[in-house]
């Protein structure tokens, strides 16, 4: 059986206390990810001091507990502006570090712009190259913490409408493009960096690509794949999201999401309202999407940690998130199953 964690707001010592409890009460460890938002917990003095509190308070019950950080979410008018907010990162570097965290969560991205704006950098091997020089001088600052680089899928923001999001050559982590990270972190000798899938996040990117893959006359001048481009539509007939996992990634974020079938992804005239839905649906609860979770077993490794990412169902809270803990619960029973 895998490993499973639970993710939680470092800010929230309720959300915190709950997700441990469950935990415990289902036999497992206590691993958690931090999920963070700036001025709350990494930006400030204060923040990081409430931080602190928080862990030192959850500590007092499980003191065991592991900890993973992740990154607070994109600013639009920084990340539209500069190529990658590497302060937010150093200062998460180092609220990990205060903390006792073993790992800190960093997006891959880069040159984003806002919707139908025109690109900011000439190409996506420039992007890349750019992305992993910040990511060795990030691994270099960190020797002690290890640093997993998510996918992005397509950035959708709120209220996830299909008119507001943000798009860059970086989104979408194509297997072949893990496995190029992959090579240049052994060039590098760089042991404390590994890249990993928000299966979620992935399943964004295969209808994505399937879309414009079989219809690419429907997805002519839109922004929203304009970033897979002929190279990736040459190394795959159609992709699924779980060929994204492998089983040397040591973390994945899991949840529930909305996957185009066969006659979708050819439909020229496929509904706006459902493309939009196919690429904007994260965070569900695991059975009420279209993902098969029981073929997902045999891409994991021995190590992989199994993070539930879920939002909470109707008349929940997020702190008395059961949407999170039956989603575990679900999940575990589907892979002991396969």
């Amino acid at each position: 059986m895998p490993r499973f964690a639970l993710k939680g707001a470092l800010a929230d010592v309720a959300q915190l206390e709950a997700r441990a409890a469950a935990l415990v009460a289902m036999g497992r460890p206590v691993v958690l990810e931090l999920h963070t938002f700036g001025a709350r917990d990494v930006d400030t003095a204060e923040g990081r001091a409430a931080s602190r509190a928080a862990i030192a308070r959850l500590r007092e019950t499980a003191p065991d507990a592991r900890l993973v950080l992740h990154v607070p979410v994109q600013q639009v008018p920084i990340v539209t502006e500069a190529f990658f907010d590497v302060g937010q990162c150093a200062r998460s570097i180092a609220l990990a570090g205060e903390i006792g965290a073993q790992a800190l969560v960093i997006h891959r991205y880069g040159a984003l712009v806002a919707g139908s704006r025109p690109p900011r950098i000439g190409s996506k091997a420039e992007a890349v190259a750019r992305f992993e020089a910040i990511v060795r001088d990030l691994a270099r600052s960190a020797p002690d913490l290890t640093l997993l680089v998510e996918n992005v899928g397509h950035y959708a923001l709120l209220p996830r409408d299909g008119t507001s999001f943000l798009a860059g050559p970086l989104d979408h982590f194509f297997p072949w493009e893990i496995a190029a990270f992959r090579a240049f972190l052994a060039r590098e000798g760089i042991g404390n960096v590994a890249p990993f899938v928000d299966v979620a996040h992935a399943t964004l990117s295969a209808n994505l690509f399937n879309r414009k893959r079989v219809c690419p006359a429907a997805c002519a001048g839109d922004p929203r794949c304009a970033w897979i481009d002929a190279d990736d539509l040459d190394r795959a007939a159609r992709l699924h999201p779980f060929d994204f996992v492998d089983p040397a990634m040591p973390w994945l974020h899991v949840s529930d999401a909305v996957l185009l079938g066969e006659a979708e992804i050819a439909d020229p005239r496929l509904a706006e309202p459902r493309l939009v839905e196919s690429i904007v649906s994260e965070g569900l609860e695991i059975g009420t999407g279209d993902l098969p979770f029981a073929a997902l077993a045999p891409r994991l490794g021995p190590a992989t940690t199994l993070v539930l990412e879920v939002e909470p169902g109707p008349g929940e809270s997020h702190v008395a998130n059961g949407a999170q803990v039956r989603s575990l619960a679900r999940l575990a029973a589907l892979l002991g199953e396969a």
